[in-house]
């Protein structure tokens, strides 16, 4: 939205330096806190006023935020700076207090420091408010609110687009329409920018895929419009032009023609006179040139002569000249000493009266060369001449006296005479005595040079008297050859004229061939360019439009998939076509910006050949910022590897730590990058290269990488690819990269597996399909090339282009070969028509496998764990299709394929989903292949997931007694849409008894349906099931897979290593996902001592420091062939990305054939989706279903093994006890999915507490003769399986079951082990470990409840509840319809004022609980006043906590304070009618949504306000109780009180009655409200009675809490019934023993046995959860 490029203008204005930090690999809080001190130093001790621009996308930790609450909050950050930094500040800040008159003391110049920074420094935090970050931060750092002014940065409004927009376009040349064109081209920027904000909020809506709009892809927009305008202008201007020439030149060829042939007759007689004329000159010409070359060989002696002379002479002078250098140093040094000398120095040595002996020496020395008396008086008088000094310098060294030179020798040779020696006393006599020795060494080298110089002037002479006599001689030769040259001159001319003659004639001859050459070649291409050129000037018009489409597409686009690309495009053609901007009539990307020779070598190289694909290829290398590609299957990273493999491409991940070093390598060297598998967030330090933060410096480009400068190479590249399917990028990514989304399209898919399948059964066909891929690309990029070549040499060439032969057989030439390759490419083309046509019968197959994938890739949004790699599908259907039946019919064996792909790969799916999903993915399955045949419309899809929707009931069919009002609303709905039951509201309205067997059926998919619907398909079908039965819908899904797929799509088979295991290749991960109670180890330590393989298995369960051991076990194995076993993945977070390298690492070369790493985890987002995609996946979880559960427990170690199995001494009744133990551990197991009806508690009983039991079972039938069936009893249910149970009403339930098995009744025959009896110890059966198993098998797949002891209602809300969940799981992969009512809803905040609007306008004051005091007095009489007043102090802190929560809310939501933590939660459940976390905590405990939450409370309240206005009640409702063991406990006490009885010996007695109470009882309380759940109270008899069908919750009989002594409790018949606060059951252990839900137990009447009652789970709920 601009807020860092405004700051950065605003500061630039303001005249203040902007400082940002710069993030590195690495970046830490130590690196922030330099910076911070960098700014300090800035502005507090330089005082420069400084703009600190913070963005939320450089907190790399949060501590960075804490530092700037600080500073806002204070202005410094504590304890940053150490002692020697502040001694800095205080000595330069110690100026600063100075000249403020403030006192100098340290304290104060920290002070006055900090109020410097406080002034000079401003804060800009440019924060993004999308995600929670910001709100979390705001409530973290108050600063960030109390201390900063909030500036809202908006979306851009419409006007603000279109006058950017203006800006930028007003300079473009648009035509002569261009009044019309320049406000629409404004105007359809603005409303493109809008169109795809709408669009994301769609497309977020309907595929759960989130997108950010932001201004930075409008800007985009506009500069990849006036770029590609202009680039596309230029390039057809090229093809224009180019084709316009070549048009011209034929044109004037065939004009040239005539006038070359007369030409050529008029020049034969002009070119016979010239050729005699010119061979008369020749003669003349060789004669002079003759003589000529004699005077030139004798003046050539001469200058030999001369030139040995001067060489001669140059030596000499080298000589001297050398003898010369030798001296100059030190004369050069001397002058230097010289000018080093002032008048101070001339005057020190003057100023000696008797001066030293060295310098008296020197002044000696210096007097004699100066002709001056050697003694001081003349000594002083030199020194003291002005000119001393330019005497010495000036000093005519080349004559000194030699009576001088011998005088000086006896100073020259003395020891002491050397400067070195000298300067220990002057300075000024150093220089001196150095210029007396410098000229004596000179004239040492003059004496020796001088006879030398003598002797070189003497050869000079000589010399220049040899050069004057060869001058004169060449003078003579120079008019030889000049008048050679003007003869020649004249002959050349004669010549040249007679060669351009013949060349003219030669010329004219040849262009008369060219020119046939060249119309004859390219008459036809005239012809077609010609009409080309018209074409191209219309499209040329239309490039305003096209370019600005594509424009548009490139910027906005490539996150959305193909039909929603569509939807934008479609509209904004017609609003271009609205506004007058002219556009093509079939625009598409691909033909505006897309070049078919390329788009050829992208698919050779991998790119899907479907247009979406194309589209994505365009994008990423069209976009203006880097792309990141969405690609899951990892097409985008394949295709972009082969793309850049010839440009020496780096591949490095998104967690590599070497990213930074190889993209400052790949920038200098200008070689592309692919970082591979980036997350939802990139990297800080990355910033610099995804903004292309490009800069110059002394004429190079450069790019900030980490902490160093690099070279810009324009050839280098970057790409960016994601494997996640959804990832959620906030704006700050978005406006960096251009998103592109590469998920796999269906055309796509099929295209490949289509190729696929006819490499396996045609690989011939597919061998020349893909030879004639690439040479037909070949070609018509040769093709096009030539084209090219001939249009660029047309044009390109000057004069007549008949003059150009090279060009006109080039052209030729390549005219030849254009129609060798144009047959080529022709016979080619039919032949791959030929072949795609024969391909094309084998599209079935290639159609199956792509659904067959995308409804795999689907169950991604089920769980995190379903995840799979596009190569692992195409592998799997590659073995399907290779080990499928063959056939020599086409339509038999696509049949043979489908089928057993289908299957093949169900099952290696299947095995890596939970039980809930699979037949989930089996209904998927089915429906997805009926759905691409066409038998399942997409109205009739929804209609099935989602139902009638919302539906205005008054436009229905009146509705009949006898339907529900839903489910009318439903028949009527698929009456209107499905043609097939048109019929089907009115044969229900008019007659309900033909449907009446399928309302009452148990098993409704085998019921008879009304005649008129007899011949309905499975699918409809299916559709009135969930009309009609919505609970059985599961099982009905069931036999409508069986009906279209098979029975083997429904059959949970039990996981068999000894299958999987030959599906996992050695660097294939088998992977278990685990669920509560299930531990694969037993089965991977059983199936390794199968294979002999025990020994070189090593397991490690991974936690913390076990990373690096289990890294080493890997590396071991790969090496030795072992086997490795990570356990609990889940639990090591931070090491699953080590744990990805490591197997992506593995070479299927290199690693040992039998290495296997086999891993084990929980769910978890963090377990790496490579592993994943790729591994072996395989779910571990107790198994499903009582008959799948006994065959699991009889194929499971110990009973699997046939010594074990036939060891027993007592076989009878050992293999009765075993059958009915398994029984028992599948039964206790399968009851968890009823619920709380099954158990308070679902623990997690597991097939260790089956091994132990059974291996004791058989333990003490062998040891003791009699069977010890007590022993047992307390084994198994107290201890192997009851050391889990902690609620002691799941206790109860437990023993009664094992009381069921181990009784003496069991080793009778025909024991029933179910009411009903279809559950039975067989007898026959027993006989051996198969028989038994193949017994189980018969049994039914599915379980009633009534062999659980649960009434048959039970059923029902299992079922509504498995059916639910069904369809929510099956929405989660469907796009969602925007449905219901558009776009009128209201805002979340909007709902939540109202609803709290509400509750705050119901909500009545608290209670005075002074009143309450007053009229209900603490005595000792009526323990019941004390029970209301702590009731009453309990609803007042809730009703306080109510009203304060919503107050602040309110105020929240206006903006009028902070959102917190709190407030928000409270809001977030309101929203989705939830009761908040914090008002449950001060609650009584309620399953209730919302709005009933908030009646009930209600009701409570008014029934104690009632108590305390009017005094105690008759009956007391037993749910409005906050704490209900006090009110029991009141009762109670004041029965004991007024008995004077010890409370530990009164307990309750109970009396049941119907008729409600009139009068208080005489003793004990009434109460009422109770439901039943699991039976009901009888009308006549009251007492325990079954409940009525379908009816879940009965109401409870009033019930009179007696009060008396325990020992005079009434006796009858009866069941200790659990009463529960809520339907939940479950809670927290308290000091009581019991559970917090449990409040007591109500001895109800029955005429059953309690066993009865315990399995039924019957119990009495204070409050439903509805």
């Amino acid at each position: 939205s601009g807020k860092q490029s405004l700051t950065r203008f605003a500061a630039y204005v303001s005249e203040m330096k902007c400082f940002q930090v710069e993030l590195t690999k690495g970046y830490g809080i130590g690196e922030f806190r330099e910076d911070l001190k960098k700014l300090f130093f800035m502005t507090g001790c330089d005082g420069d006023p400084v703009v600190f621009l913070f963005a939320d996308t450089q907190i790399v930790v949060e501590s960075f935020v804490e530092d700037i609450n600080n500073i806002l909050n204070s202005g410094e950050v504590p304890n940053i700076f150490a002692n020697d930094e502040w001694e800095k500040i205080l000595r330069d800040v110690r100026p600063h207090c100075k000249a403020a008159g403030i006192a100098e003391t340290k304290d104060n110049i920290k002070a006055h420091f900090v109020h410097r920074v406080r002034e000079n420094l401003h804060i800009v935090l440019a924060m993004s408010p999308v995600g929670s970050a910001f709100r979390v931060r705001c409530r973290m750092f108050p600063s960030l609110i109390n201390c900063c002014t909030t500036d809202w940065y908006d979306k851009w409004p419409a006007e603000a687009l279109q006058s950017v927009s203006h800006q930028f376009f007003s300079p473009l040349e648009l035509g002569e329409h261009r009044d019309t064109i320049l406000p629409g081209l404004c105007d359809m920027a603005s409303a493109i920018h809008s169109s795809v904000g709408a669009m994301a909020e769609r497309f977020y809506a309907e595929q759960k895929r989130r997108f950010y709009v932001t201004p930075k892809s409008f800007l985009e927009l506009i500069a990849l419009y006036l770029g590609a305008l202009d680039e596309k202008r230029a390039e057809m201007d090229v093809g224009i032009s180019r084709l316009s020439i070549g048009t011209k030149k034929l044109n004037e060829t065939n004009e040239m023609v005539q006038n070359m042939q007369e030409e050529l007759a008029a020049l034969q007689p002009e070119l016979e006179k010239k050729s005699a004329e010119t061979n008369v000159l020749i003669e003349q010409v060789t004669k002079d040139s003759q003589a000529a070359a004699e005077k030139k060989a004798k003046v050539a002696v001469e200058e030999a002569a001369v030139k040995k002379t001067a060489e001669e002479v140059q030596a000499q002078a080298d000589e001297a000249q050398a003898d010369l250098d030798a001296a100059m140093p030190a004369l050069a040094a001397a002058v230097d000493a010289l000018k080093s000398l002032n008048k101070n120095d001339i005057t020190e040595i003057k100023g000696f009266k008797s001066p030293p002996p060295l310098v008296m020496k020197v002044m000696e020395a210096v007097c004699i060369l100066l002709g001056a008396k050697p003694d001081w008086d003349s000594a002083k008088k030199v020194l003291g001449d002005t000119q001393f000094l330019q005497k010495l310098m000036d000093y005519d060294k080349d004559n000194i006296a030699p009576a001088a030179i011998k005088k000086i020798l006896a100073y020259y040779d003395d020891p002491e005479f050397q400067p070195e020696v000298v300067a220990k006393v002057s300075k000024a006599a150093t220089s001196l005595c150095m210029w007396v020795r410098a000229m004596k060494v000179y004239d040492e080298v003059a004496k020796v040079v001088e006879p030398k110089r003598q002797a070189l002037a003497s050869s000079t002479a000589m010399l220049e008297a040899e050069k004057a006599k060869l001058k004169k001689v060449q003078d003579e030769l120079s008019a030889v050859i000049a008048n050679v040259e003007q003869l020649q001159k004249t002959c050349d001319e004669a010549v040249a004229e007679k060669q351009r003659l013949e060349e003219a004639a030669d010329t004219t001859s040849k262009r008369l061939v060219r020119a046939g050459k060249l119309t004859g070649g390219l008459a036809d291409e005239g012809v077609r360019w010609t009409a080309t050129v018209g074409e191209l000037n219309i499209e040329r018009v239309n490039l305003i439009g096209n370019v600005f489409l594509s424009a548009a597409f490139i910027a906005y686009l490539g996150f959305f998939t193909a039909p929603y690309r569509k939807l934008l495009v479609d509209d904004w053609i017609e609003q271009c076509r609205e506004m007058q901007i002219p556009t093509s009539d079939s625009y598409s990307l691909v033909r505006s910006m897309g070049e078919p020779v390329k788009i050829r070598e992208w698919n050779i190289w991998g790119l899907p050949v479907d247009e979406y694909s194309t589209e994505n290829g365009i994008l990423a290398t069209k976009g203006k910022r880097w792309p990141l590609a969405i690609d899951p299957q990892g097409q985008a990273n394949k295709w972009i590897r082969a793309m850049e493999q010839r440009n020496s491409s780096r591949s490095v991940k998104g967690n590599d730590a070497t990213i930074l070093r190889t993209l400052e390598n790949a920038i200098r060297m200008g070689t592309p990058v692919v970082l591979e598998d980036v997350g939802e967030e990139l990297d800080p330090s990355l910033e610099p290269v995804l903004q292309k933060q490009i800069f110059k410096q002394g004429g190079r480009s450069l790019i900030r990488v980490g902490d160093s400068d690099v070279d810009y190479n324009e050839a280098f590249r970057f790409y960016m690819t994601t494997k996640l399917p959804n990832p959620h990028y906030l704006p700050e990514v978005c406006i960096k990269v251009t998103l592109i989304n590469f998920t796999v399209t269906l055309e796509g898919l099929e295209d490949q597996l289509l190729g696929l399948v006819v490499r396996e059964e045609r690989p011939d066909l597919e061998r020349t399909k893909n030879d004639l891929v690439v040479s037909l690309a070949a070609d018509k990029k040769q093709l096009q090339e030539l084209e090219d070549k001939i249009l660029r040499l047309l044009s390109a060439s000057e004069g007549n282009i008949l003059d150009d032969e090279v060009l006109i057989d080039t052209l030729s030439d390549s005219k030849v070969t254009s129609g060798v390759i144009q047959g080529r490419v022709k016979e080619a083309e039919e032949t791959e028509a030929q072949i795609n046509e024969t391909r094309l019968g084998y599209k079935p197959a290639a159609t199956r496998g792509s659904i067959l994938y995308f409804t795999i890739a689907d169950l991604g949004n089920i769980g995190e764990m379903y995840q799979f790699s596009l190569d692992y599908f195409n592998e799997l259907f590659l073995v399907c299709i290779q080990k499928s039946d063959k056939s020599p019919e086409l339509d038999a064996r696509l049949s043979n394929i489908m089928e057993y792909a289908s299957l093949t790969i169900y099952n290696n799916v299947s095995r890596g989903l939970f039980g809930e999903h699979k037949i989930t993915f089996s209904f998927m399955m089915a429906t997805a292949i009926m759905r691409q045949r066409g038998d399942i419309s997409d109205v009739e899809w929804a209609l099935f997931l989602m139902g009638a929707g919302i539906v205005d009931e008054a436009t229905l069919p009146a509705r009949p007694a006898h339907a529900e009002p839903d489910q009318w609303t439903l028949i009527c709905t698929i009456s209107q849409r499905v043609e097939a039951l048109h019929e089907f509201a009115r044969s229900y309205g008019a007659s309900p008894a033909e449907w009446q067997a399928l309302t009452d059926a148990e098993q409704p998919w085998g019921a008879l349906l009304p005649a008129t619907f007899a011949g309905l398909s499975s699918w409809h079908r299916l559709l009135v099931m969930k009309c009609f039965r919505p609970e059985k819908l599961i099982e009905c899904v069931g036999e409508f897979i069986a009906v279209e797929m098979g029975r083997a799509y429904i059959e949970q088979l039990p996981l068999d290593l000894h299958v999987v295991f030959p599906d996992a290749q050695p660097h294939t991960p088998l992977v278990f996902v685990l669920s509560a109670g299930a531990d694969p180890m037993s089965t991977i330590i059983r199936y390794a001592t199968d294979v002999d393989y025990l020994k070189r298995m090593h397991a490690i369960s991974l936690g913390q420091g076990q990373g690096p051991i289990a890294a080493q076990l890997i590396k071991d194995a790969c090496a030795s062939g072992d086997w490795i076993v990570l356990q609990n993945c889940h639990l090591y977070v931070s090491w699953m990305i080590t744990l990805e390298r490591l197997v992506e690492e593995m070479d299927p070369k290199k690693v040992h054939k039998n290495f296997r790493l086999w891993l084990t985890s929980y769910p978890s987002p963090h377990f790496p989706v490579l592993i994943l995609q790729n591994g072996v996946k395989m779910t571990n979880e107790p198994p499903k279903g009582l008959r799948a559960n006994m065959i699991q427990s009889y194929l499971a170690d110990p009973i699997s093994d046939p010594e074990f199995f036939d060891r027993c001494k007592k076989q009878p009744q050992w293999r009765r006890m075993l059958f009915g133990l398994c029984f028992l551990h599948a039964w206790l197991q399968e009851r968890r999915k009823y619920g709380p009806l099954g158990w308070n508690i679902p623990y997690e009983f597991n097939e260790s507490d089956l091994r132990i039991s059974v291996r004791q079972l058989q333990m003490f039938l062998d040891s003791y003769d009699e069977t010890p069936l007590a022993a047992l009893n307390y084994l198994t249910a107290e201890c192997n399986y009851g050391g889990r149970v902690t609620d002691d009403k799941d206790r109860r339930t437990l023993v009664t079951a094992v009381l069921n098995i181990y009784c003496p009744q069991i080793l009778e025959d025909g024991y029933r082990l179910s009411a009903s009896g279809m559950y039975v110890v067989p007898t026959d059966a027993l006989d051996s470990h198969e028989a038994t198993v193949e017994y189980i098998r018969q049994w039914p797949p599915v379980a009633k409840p009534e062999v659980f002891g649960l009434h048959e209602n039970a059923d029902i809300t299992k079922d509504l509840g498995e059916v639910d969940l069904m369809l929510k799981t099956m929405l989660l992969t469907q796009a969602q319809s925007g449905g219901g009512g558009g776009g009128g809803g209201k805002s979340t905040d909007d709902v939540v004022a109202e609803i709290s609007g509400e509750i705050l306008g119901k909500l009545p004051s608290n209670f005075d609980m002074e009143v309450a005091a007053r009229r209900y007095p603490v005595v000792y009489s009526e323990s019941m006043n004390t029970v209301l007043r702590q009731e009453l102090q309990r609803f007042n802190k809730l009703t306080s906590k109510i009203r304060s929560s919503l107050l602040e809310l309110g105020k929240a939501l206006k903006g009028l304070v902070v959102m917190s933590a709190d407030l928000e939660s409270i809001a977030s459940a309101m929203f989705v009618n939830q009761v908040p976390e914090s008002w449950a905590k001060v609650s009584y405990p309620s399953l209730k949504p919302l709005s009933a939450y908030v009646t009930e409370l209600l009701e409570r309240l008014e029934f104690f306000s009632t108590w305390l206005e009017e005094g105690n009640p008759v009956c007391y409702p037993m749910p409005h109780f906050f704490f209900v063991q006090a009110f029991m406990t009141g009762a109670l006490q004041n029965y004991a009180r007024k008995y004077t009885l010890p409370i530990d010996t009164v307990e309750f007695d109970f009396h049941f009655f119907w008729e409600a109470p009139t009068a208080k009882p005489e003793d004990g309380v009434h109460t009422s409200g109770l439901f039943v759940e699991g039976a009901r109270m009888g009308d006549e008899k009251v007492q325990l009675e079954e409940s009525q069908p379908k009816v879940l919750f009965s109401p409870m009989t009033y019930v009179q809490l007696l009060p008396v002594q325990s020992d005079k409790l009434s006796t009858y018949p009866h069941y200790e019934c659990p009463v529960y606060r809520t339907t939940a059951r479950r809670g927290t252990l308290s000091t009581t023993g019991h559970s917090t839900n449990f409040v007591m137990f109500m001895r109800l009447p029955t005429d059953q046995p309690s066993s009865h009652w315990i399995a039924r789970g019957v119990a009495l709920i204070n409050s439903l959860a509805t």
